[in-house]
């Protein structure tokens, strides 16, 4: 992954914003595919608990302003 996300959209994502929320797993959806795989094959109940556990993370992180 050869460019971050902006600031403003992991702002916006943790403030609850779909459209920046949907940027971050878009961002990261290569990462999540291949740690969901289990035996070369992708694990769907993985893949959904890996995106919830990034959501969730999203949620609990704060800038200080």
């Amino acid at each position: 992954m050869s460019q971050l996300l902006p600031h403003e959209t992991i702002v916006k994502a943790s403030e609850g914003d779909p459209e920046a929320v949907a940027a971050v797993l878009s961002h990261y959806s290569g990462y999540i595919r291949t740690y969901s795989k289990i035996d070369g094959h992708i694990n769907v109940e993985m893949q959904e608990h890996i995106i919830q556990k990034l959501i969730e993370s999203l949620f609990k992180f704060h800038f200080d302003r």
